[in-house]
């Protein structure tokens, strides 16, 4: 063959492709970057193509690459010739974390709040909802659209951490303490601002929303900002041990309670054909387990030590408020059980005996949130027990005292939760009110149950003070204010317990064939559609 002829060959379209382009392990990479590509969450990569050309991106990346490379040079400049011979780092780092935490702290969670709000007020999410996107993958496309940018303020601010790092002054785990704290509240923070964005409902609402979350990142904001600061000044003051239980336990923790808003806020935006309520009864439960196990694992390996009602004080608290709210959220729940809904119900004997109260409706969610009631009963009641065998600084008369309020307490939730059952299934006889609509209920019930007894005895008593009586056993204010008073009253106990069972009982009572919805057969046209999808 000729030169020509090769040449010809060579350059021609129809000539083989290189060989070192053509490998196959370059053709695999690009099949497996295609497949995962096609993958990925298209909001992910919709926000993200979205967020990296928006001017807000734009000016806060800018913005933090020009005040992290001047407080570089003032700071280095402000410390000479002492940054020679002398430890420098923490003024330094000081810099650094406030020109890191603003964006992150701040203008990511907020943009993450406006973007889901904006898709709401749009109009967007409505178009949205008729195509294959789940609820869930809207909300977690949100969440990693806003992960990728505090990735990238991360990575351009990483350099400047390490040069305050070498001018010695501050050690690695506190370095790694600083770090991690930041990310994970960072992550949370926009999760819990992403979970108001579908509690907006009007123009006044919207922006009294906004507000209500640009507080609590200020506020979260300026309370982290304080810790760390002091910590980079002045060192950590915890042991090893504790810090590193308060860490894996805050971590453990933050990632169950933004599971639990995820899911919330995926059941907002989630059609009302469908079920909304058996994933947020499961993320509560998960909560709570996670939560006793903390309180046990602390409890015994920090037996005896007054750190450990540091632990216990604020988890019974929380723990508290929680099954309150939920609580009278799900005994407002709609008794309507769509055929969707019906569907996926459990089929089996075994299933629906184990699975029956995470199914949705009021009936059922009232007997969930009185079985979560007892069971955080009885873990404190064990907690108490517990520390008291080991030994604590509490004197017994204070367990007392605790366990009666408790007590007393769980007794008076139940039976309230019970009336809210009731009104709210009286209000849905001409009205369709939202699950808000039982924690408003149950605020009311808890107001005239302790201001009418009150104002009556006041009335009879020519309105001068008097003592309390039993007539004053509907005054849950005053009954747990007398308890705390050091006076544990004789009977309470007795009317706390039955006023328990009581409640509880008729909440089982609810529920019936009529109240609990049963399993139906899926039509032949639905699974032809979802073998079509498949």
């Amino acid at each position: 063959m000729s030169t020509a002829a090769i040449t010809t060959e060579t350059l021609s379209p129809d000539a083989p492709s290189d060989p070192v382009t053509s490998s196959p392990w370059l053709e695999k990479l690009d099949i497996w970057a295609e497949y995962l590509g096609d993958k990925l969450n298209p909001i992910l990569v919709k926000e993200t193509r979205q967020a990296l050309k928006s001017r807000q991106f734009v000016i806060t990346f800018s913005v933090l690459l020009i005040a992290s490379f001047g407080w570089t040079v003032a700071g280095s400049l402000s410390l000479m010739p002492l940054i020679y011979t002398t430890p420098s780092a923490p003024r330094m780092l000081i810099g650094y974390y406030i020109v890191l935490a603003l964006p992150m702290l701040i203008v990511v969670p907020l943009a993450a709040y406006r973007s889901l709000e904006s898709e709401i007020d749009d109009g967007t999410l409505e178009l949205l909802s008729i195509t294959a996107l789940s609820a869930w993958q809207i909300v977690l496309g949100k969440l990693a659209s806003a992960s990728l940018q505090m990735m990238l303020y991360l990575v351009a601010l990483f350099p400047c951490v390490a040069y305050a790092y070498t001018l010695r002054g501050v050690d690695l785990p506190t370095l790694a303490l600083m770090m991690s704290t930041l990310i994970v509240t960072a992550l949370t923070l926009t999760v819990v601002a992403l979970s108001f964005a579908p509690l907006a409902r009007g123009r006044t609402g919207r922006i009294s929303t906004l507000l209500v979350v640009l507080g609590v990142l200020l506020l979260v904001a300026y309370l982290l900002s304080f810790a760390i600061i002091s910590m980079i000044t002045y060192g950590n003051p915890m042991s090893m041990q504790w810090t590193a239980l308060l860490l894996i336990s805050a971590s453990i923790l933050a990632v169950s309670v933004s599971h639990l808003l995820l899911t919330t806020t995926a059941s907002m935006l989630t059609p009302e054909s469908e079920n909304r309520s058996s994933g947020i009864r499961w993320a509560i439960l998960m909560l709570t387990t996670l939560v006793i196990a903390i309180n046990a694992f602390a409890i015994e390996w920090m037996a005896g030590e007054n750190e450990v009602l540091g632990v216990f004080f604020p988890s019974l608290l929380v723990m508290g408020m929680l099954w309150t709210l939920a609580g009278s959220m799900m005994a407002a729940e709609s008794d309507v059980v769509t055929p969707r809904i019906q569907r996926e119900l459990p089929g089996n004997f075994a299933s629906r005996m184990l699975l029956v109260f995470f199914t949705p409706g009021p009936a059922t969610g009232l007997v969930f949130a009185c079985l979560g009631v007892i069971t955080l009963l009885i873990a404190s009641f064990v907690a108490i027990e517990r520390m008291q065998d080991i030994g604590s600084v509490m004197r017994p008369r204070d367990f007392a005292i605790l366990r009666h309020a408790i007590l007393v307490y769980c007794s008076y939730l139940v039976v309230f939760l019970v009336l809210v059952r009731w009104i709210v299934a009286v209000v849905r006889i001409n009205n369709h009110p939202r699950v808000e609509v039982g924690l408003a209920a149950l605020i009311a019930i808890g107001v005239l149950s302790a201001l009418v007894p009150y104002s009556i005895g006041l009335h009879y008593n020519d309105y001068r003070p008097y003592s309390y009586s039993a007539w004053q056993v509907t005054n849950w204010v005053w009954t747990l204010g007398t308890i705390f008073d050091n006076q544990l009253l004789s009977g309470v106990n007795e009317v706390a317990i039955a006023g328990l069972i009581i409640g509880f009982l008729i909440a089982i009572a609810g529920v019936g064939r009529r109240a609990l919805a049963m399993r139906t057969a899926t039509p032949e046209a639905v699974l032809t559609e979802k073998a079509k999808a498949v």
